[in-house]
């Protein structure tokens, strides 16, 4: 399981990010639509780590959701509204460090 401790700094402000938006653990509807937000600014790799160490899950978990997401995007409404959120808790920032 991975720790908050051990994500490397790279995605450590991504990770606090997604924990001052979602206070009280990511709710399952808007985990595949922050999946594909995030998609284009980090590696699946780093993407799967951010987001099992953000929700608990498995990072192979993680991954295959990541692949099924980019196969079959979440409609555009759940990721504005994803953006929208996330934006308020500085998406902007997160992505410049990439």
């Amino acid at each position: 399981m991975n720790m908050p401790n051990a994500l490397p700094p790279t995605l450590s402000g991504a990770a606090r990010m997604l924990r001052s938006a979602y206070p009280g653990g990511m709710p399952d509807t808007a985990y595949f639509a922050v999946l594909a937000l995030l998609y284009e600014h980090f590696s699946d790799r780093n993407l799967a780590e951010l987001m099992a160490a953000v929700t608990g899950k498995d990072a192979a978990i993680v991954l295959n959701d990541i692949y099924a997401c980019v196969s079959s995007k979440p409609a555009a409404p759940a990721i504005a509204a994803t953006r929208t959120l996330l934006t308020r808790h500085g998406l902007q920032a997160v992505c410049a460090e990439d």
